[in-house]
């Protein structure tokens, strides 16, 4: 069995190897700070135990005093680190106090008496003390950080902690009659707790270390994830805000645009009446001739009538299909509707058009205005396209696959161009078979528009050379 000398060595030793092994690991893993002043207080014990092993080779002063002072001295130096890593205000004056005031004590004993009982009391009680403060501090790190290499560190300086009581007390009974090193079981218990607290304290302190990186760790991650996410937020916002430019700069071109076609829509026909106009005043005030005034009256009526239906077209398109507020609808008579629609054409075209009705239902639940503006451009297109003086044909009739109105137009004309069918609907999109000017193909893309919002169609439903051209809308049952 090794004499206790060369046990004080050799733990001395243990003491000071695993620090160093844990400034090795941890050096640039964790808080340069922390790491130092626990391995610096781990070292001072490592010194301070060794050279008490020393104590009949080395002289007194070195293997009592130095010793003993290096051994007050470590318990400061790693409460400091782990007040660090609590994020706890360093307490120097502390920690001076408590390594200045065992130290005195001891000195003076060592100056005073040359029994070791009331020294060795003195030193289990420093030890037990400063083993104490780092069993709670290590608690404490535990319970608020959830380390588990806390609560092994805490544990391991608890038992430190009794069994260096337990060596004072036993010398406190025994005061004359016990040395430092005194045989007996207090002693083998303190060893062997002193060699606990050397290897899981300094195990437990790398895995503190080792835990809180992965917390720093964590916390930076959590943090990318958190940028990313942010980031990820600021592009959908930017796509957001881009769609929404988008749209409010096709609403502006589409705006500009409808501007344009009321310049161009508006200025020439009020031209044309305007000089019609004048023209019918200079006959009447000239001559008597009443057929060439009223033949020069219908015509500036009949071109102001194409300026009020080409504004109707223009704003319905930029205003009126576009409004976030939902289409008005009412019990409309559909006779009545249709005479609305024949009273907007002019006198000498309204002569061409003929109805003809085969259809039970009187009424339709729709929006007259709109209603009234899309069967219009049906009408006014067929009237434009056929020739002169042929006839323009009405047919409203009922339906029954599905149940609904159909309304038809049919007219004489030559049909449309092949290229165009499958465009007809579309905005800017307009026949060339006619020797009429024409506006900027809004007429139909309207109609379509119109029925959409009644839940109903538009479409061409007969389209061949030499045969009746014809134009169908129709409206579902809910509308009828």
């Amino acid at each position: 069995m090794f004499h206790p000398q060369t046990a004080f060595f050799l733990i001395g030793l243990l003491y000071i190897a695993l620090p160093l092994t844990a400034w090795s690991i941890l050096k640039r893993r964790h808080d340069g700070r922390s790491v130092a002043l626990w391995c610096l207080g781990g070292g001072a014990l490592g010194v301070g135990t060794t050279l008490i092993g020393l104590r009949d080779i080395a002289p007194n002063w070195l293997s009592f005093a130095v010793a003993n002072l290096l051994i007050f001295g470590s318990y400061p130096l790693r409460a400091l680190s782990l007040q660090r890593d609590l994020g706890m205000r360093e307490r120097h004056e502390l920690a001076w106090m408590a390594w200045g005031l065992p130290s005195g004590l001891y000195l003076i004993l060592l100056a005073t008496t040359t029994i070791d009982a009331p020294r060795v009391v003195l030193s289990a009680a420093g030890n037990a003390l400063g083993a104490a403060t780092l069993a709670w501090l290590s608690w404490r790190m535990f319970r608020l950080k959830g380390y588990r290499s806390a609560a092994m560190l805490s544990v391991a300086y608890a038992l430190f902690a009794v069994s260096m009581v337990v060596r004072g007390v036993i010398f406190v009974i025994n005061m004359q009659q016990m040395a430092t090193f005194s045989p007996g079981w207090a002693l083998t218990f303190a060893f062997v707790a002193a060699v606990v607290a050397a290897l899981y304290g300094n195990l437990g302190y790398i895995g503190i270390a080792l835990e809180s990186a992965r917390e720093v760790e964590l916390a930076r991650a959590m943090e990318l994830s958190r940028e990313q996410e942010k980031r990820k937020q600021i592009e959908l916002h930017s796509s957001e805000l881009s769609a929404l430019l988008e749209e409010r700069t096709q609403l502006l071109a589409h705006r500009e645009e409808m501007l344009g076609v009321l310049a161009h829509e508006v200025r020439q026909p009020l031209n044309n009446a305007s000089a019609a106009l004048q023209s019918a005043a200079a006959v009447l005030t000239r001559v008597k001739d009443e057929q060439g005034a009223l033949v020069r009256l219908q015509r500036a009526n009949a071109v102001l009538m194409q300026v009020s239906a080409s504004l109707d077209n223009a704003l319905a398109d930029a205003v009126l299909l576009d409004g976030p507020e939902p289409m008005d609808r009412q019990e409309t008579d559909v006779d009545t509707l249709i005479e609305l629609v024949l009273a907007d054409i002019s006198p000498q075209d309204r002569a061409r058009v003929q109805v003809e009705r085969s259809a039970a239902a009187r009424t339709a639940d729709v929006n007259p205005s709109l209603m009234r503006l899309a069967l219009r451009n049906l009408i006014a297109n067929a009237l434009t396209y056929s020739p002169p003086q042929s006839r323009v044909t009405v047919h409203v009739r009922d339906m029954d696959s599905p149940l609904g109105l159909s309304i038809d137009i049919c007219d004489q004309g030559p049909g449309f161009e092949p290229e165009l069918v499958g465009k007809l609907f579309s905005r800017g999109k307009r026949g060339t078979r006619t020797s009429q000017p024409g506006g900027h193909g809004l007429g139909l893309h309207i109609v379509r528009r119109v029925m959409h919002m009644h839940g109903g169609t538009a479409q061409l439903a007969h389209n061949a050379p030499g045969e009746a051209v014809i134009m169908r809308v129709t409206l579902p049952q809910g509308g009828v």
